[in-house]
């Protein structure tokens, strides 16, 4: 069963274009990863909640994602990327679950 990690944001208008810039070097790592299935970044375009941003991010299995995550945390250090200080600079609130896929 695949494990899908959705990050929703709220983005301010004006940083924007830098938040995305940065999703996209991280979904860059991320597709090198072992384990990877795909990924997508959604920009709202109609609506009445405050969340404009959601990515995804699947994985084979739960132990793909996990280690996912902890080698998305050696690089974040090798490289000196800070996403929470890059999120705080950029005014972005974040939410994260974690979910099962299957096809209906």
């Amino acid at each position: 069963m695949q494990t899908v990690l959705i990050d929703t944001f709220t983005v301010p208008e004006e940083s924007k274009a830098a938040f995305l810039a940065e999703t996209r070097k991280i979904q860059a790592f991320l597709e090198t990863l072992p384990g990877f299935v795909e990924s997508f970044v959604y920009e709202k375009t109609a609506g009445e909640n405050r969340i404009n941003v959601v990515t995804t991010a699947v994985w084979e299995n739960d132990a793909a994602m996990e280690s996912a995550k902890k080698a998305t945390t050696a690089q974040f250090q090798k490289t000196g990327i800070n996403p929470q200080q890059i999120m705080k600079e950029l005014k972005v609130e974040a939410g994260r679950a974690v979910y099962r896929r299957t096809p209906y």
